[in-house]
This record gives C-alpha cells, sequence and structure tokens, in this order.
C-alpha cells in the first residue's frame, strides 16, 4: 500500500501568495524586457554613413557595442527569469491544487 505524505498547512496556506508573487515578477520583468527590446538600437546602416561616406571613429563604434551589449544581456536576462517563474508558478499550482 501506498503512503500518502501530506504537506503542512502552512506550506499549502502560503502557495497562492507565492503564486501571486511570481506574476508580479514575471509582469514587471516582462515590461523591463519590452523597454529594453524597444530601447534597443535598430541594425539598420552599419559602418559608414552612405550619404555622407563619413564613417564612425573607434569612441562612437565601441559604444554602440557595449550599449548593445547591455541591453543584449538585459534581454537575455529578463527571458530566463520569466522562463523560471513560470515554471516555478505551475509547480506551485500543481503542488496546490494536488493537496
Amino acid at each position: 500500500m501506498e503512503e500518502y505524505r501530506t504537506i503542512p498547512q502552512w506550506i499549502s496556506d502560503s502557495f497562492p501568495w507565492i503564486q501571486m508573487g511570481l506574476v508580479i515578477v514575471i509582469a514587471l520583468t516582462c515590461i523591463i524586457m519590452i523597454v529594453a527590446i524597444l530601447a534597443s538600437p535598430a541594425q539598420v546602416g552599419r559602418g559608414s554613413n552612405v550619404l555622407t561616406g563619413a564613417s564612425e571613429s573607434f569612441y562612437t563604434k565601441n559604444k554602440g557595442k557595449s550599449n548593445q551589449g547591455r541591453i543584449r544581456a538585459i534581454i537575455i536576462i529578463c527571458a530566463c527569469t520569466i522562463a523560471v517563474c513560470a515554471i516555478m508558478y505551475f509547480v506551485t499550482w500543481q503542488i496546490y491544487h494536488n493537496a
């Protein structure tokens, strides 16, 4: 015969609060990710200016790459955070509804 363990009451009482916190974290992270994507520069016309023939200086090229790298890192961190929080939300949902 199988024995079923019961989850302590304080844990099952805290799951709705944990789920609400995860939803709030997911929503805030989504907003940050949307802003980061909108703030990322367009990839059009890199290198030299077609009309004037002027090229970018070394400083502006590296400045753009460092800003792009930061924005790309923010987007990746936000995407990973959303994925982990979504998995945690559904795991807690499953545990809460089967308890």
